[in-house]
């Protein structure tokens, strides 16, 4: 029997270059006719384009740099070479650069419903348009550095939880022949507390007695129902036969339905089945490809130099080892004395392009509209952090811009930083509530060296609130004052970028407060399809771990359930819910739940 001939191997690779190609001629074609005219010499830079064009050619222009971004990422997944790489940073580098300088000074109905309806009517999805981070914009020196810092973080923690067994084996040999417990419980209870422990006794007596008494009803009415009463043999053979008929007609029923479900992966089982092979797929893709960092990047083709699009960013240039400083002798002093004071932020659990989005109100240089919000963050942090690691410290002129969020507890403001901390392969300190209170003049010291001695650094502050003048005192407190004087500090130094996080609204905030921080956003509570969604990927991940033993049969009841609640409230309801067989969780949870900001402990 003969077999087709099989596709030559570099068929997918041949196929990616003609559509890199044929983007990158288009993009610079509609460059020109945005920045020029269509008609006009090269040496004037006056468009003459009416409004609704020059609109329609922005939306074009960001559509296919998206496209490029992707392609390009794609290319280098395939064929790891340094052209291929240096396409793929070009490409992101200009899709910021766009997007900051050009698509957001849009008006704001432009970008929330116009947009919506130009990719629409040109056959695309929001998936299609949407944005997320990928590892391979980073250089290999940065994923090594941040590995072998996760190495040293590892070894801090298994110090600290040895010095704490330690120290309560030690306390365990204190013995106290004097019974204190003994004296106070004999002490007498207020009224107030005695009559209080009456009424609870009481009342579980008489839901005791209740409950008997429904249980007695119910059993004479079971002994009443269940009484042997004579009919005719010809009767009973046909009732018999047709609930039997009518039995099986449902299950057979039932059963159709189920398969063809399963195969249009419209049920419960199906869809969570497929949102783990999504996981799987994307965990694999991730592990395969990749190129050397450590090696000097070449220089594009001859045909990719002749298009306008690649001059306007230079040429990166090899990534150059960490130096070591010379006062210290180790360089990873300052990060093992940050990871004993524990405000180094641990790993997130959830990337950055699993992580449930949904549109947030942002904000750009006071710039105000409805995008999504991990395109957001991709487009504006993620993307300047990791063409970082290809410049030198003292090349980096402008400073990283910082990010503030606003938005109710358990909204997952956290769980956005760690992730970006992790899609970024940078060292992320996270700084509390309790930090501030504790020691935060040497925990402050310590960022600050951490900053000066690493090439990019994230620190993420809870409760930024705190720098909130209060009217009824004249100046500002000591732990404001020190709170200010960090971060004018951190100001001074460009590699470290700051992510704010805070519960209360942006207008609340002082003008000193906000104008620190170019981007903004306000997280929300998730919408319906969101809830949906965040319903599923919890019970997927349930699936994988083998702790989900009943599969529900609604999806829809969840997302009902889980209604004007935050992220953290929901994921926590559906994860406790569904992931024991006797647990009997009602919805009084949702009313009783810890503060639970970052769901990806989950």
């Amino acid at each position: 029997m003969n077999t087709p001939p099989k596709p030559p191997q570099f068929y997918r690779t041949h196929l990616t270059k003609e559509q890199l190609l044929h983007l990158i001629t288009t993009i610079s074609n509609q460059f020109k006719k945005l920045h020029r005219g269509e008609n006009a010499p090269k040496t004037r830079m006056v468009t003459t384009l009416a409004a609704s064009a020059r609109r329609d050619i922005v939306f074009e222009v960001f559509i296919n740099l998206i496209k490029l971004y992707k392609s390009a990422d794609r290319m280098v997944s395939i064929e790891g070479s340094q052209t291929n790489l240096k396409c793929l940073l070009v490409s992101a580098k200009r899709l910021s650069s766009f997007f900051d300088t050009t698509f957001t000074k849009l008006p704001q109905n432009q970008i929330e419903d116009v947009f919506d309806e130009f990719y629409i009517s040109h056959n695309l999805t929001q998936n299609d348009v949407a944005v997320s981070a990928t590892w391979r914009m980073i250089s290999n020196v940065a994923i090594s550095h941040h590995e072998h810092h996760l190495e040293v973080k590892k070894s801090c923690q298994e110090q600290k939880a040895f010095r704490e067994s330690f120290l309560k084996t030690q306390t365990d040999f204190d013995i106290d022949f004097e019974d204190h417990e003994a004296d106070q419980e004999t002490q007498l209870l207020s009224i107030e507390d005695a009559v209080l422990i009456i009424q609870k006794l009481e009342r579980k007596y008489q839901a005791i007695s209740r409950r008997n008494y429904v249980r007695f009803v119910r059993e004479r009415a079971a002994e009443l129902h269940g009484q042997k009463v004579e009919i005719d043999a010809t009767q009973a053979a046909i009732r018999i036969q047709a609930r039997t008929r009518g039995y099986f007609a449902r299950k057979w029923v039932r059963e159709m339905r189920e398969r063809e479900l399963n195969i249009l992966n419209m049920t419960p089982e199906s869809y969570i089945r497929k949102r783990c092979a999504e996981r799987e797929r994307k965990q694999k893709e991730s592990v395969v490809g990749g190129v050397n960092g450590a090696g000097k990047i070449e220089q594009v083709e001859d045909f990719l130099l002749r298009t306008d699009f690649f001059h306007y960013t230079p040429d990166p240039p090899e990534p150059l080892k960490q130096p070591k400083l010379p006062t210290q002798t180790n360089p990873d002093t300052v990060y093992r004395d940050a990871c004993f004071r524990g405000i180094v932020s641990p790993l997130a659990q959830i990337e950055l392009a699993e992580l449930i989005s949904q549109r947030e109100l942002c904000k750009i240089d006071s710039r105000s509209f409805l995008f999504d919000f991990r395109s957001f963050l991709t487009l504006t942090v993620c993307i300047p952090l990791s063409l970082a690691t290809w410049q030198k410290p003292k090349e980096q002129k402008v400073p990283n811009k910082w990010l503030l969020l606003s938005g109710a507890p358990d909204s997952g403001k956290t769980t956005w930083a760690r992730a970006v901390a992790r899609a970024c392969h940078v060292t992320h300190v996270h700084v509390s509530k309790n930090v501030v209170n504790m020691g935060k003049r040497r925990i402050y010291s310590v960022i600050k060296k951490l900053a000066k001695q690493e090439r990019r650094l994230l620190v993420s502050i809870d409760r930024i609130d705190v720098l909130k003048k209060d009217p009824k005192n004249k100046g500002y407190t000591h732990r404001q004052m020190l709170l200010r004087t960090f971060l004018s500090d951190l100001s001074n130094i460009r590699t470290a970028t700051v992510i704010s996080m805070t519960k209360v609204t942006l207008e609340e905030l002082d003008s000193s407060i906000t104008d620190l921080f170019p981007l903004q956003a306000v997280l929300s509570n998730p919408c319906n399809a969101t809830r949906y969604d965040l319903a599923v990927d919890c019970l997927s991940r349930n699936w994988e771990q083998d702790r989900l033993p009943k599969i529900p049969h609604r999806i829809f009841d969840i997302e009902k359930q889980t209604k004007r609640v935050s992220r953290g409230k929901a994921a926590k309801f559906v994860t406790n819910r569904w992931s024991a067989a006797n647990n009997k969780t009602n919805l009084s949870i949702l009313h009783s739940l810890p503060v639970f900001d970052d769901y990806s402990n989950l």
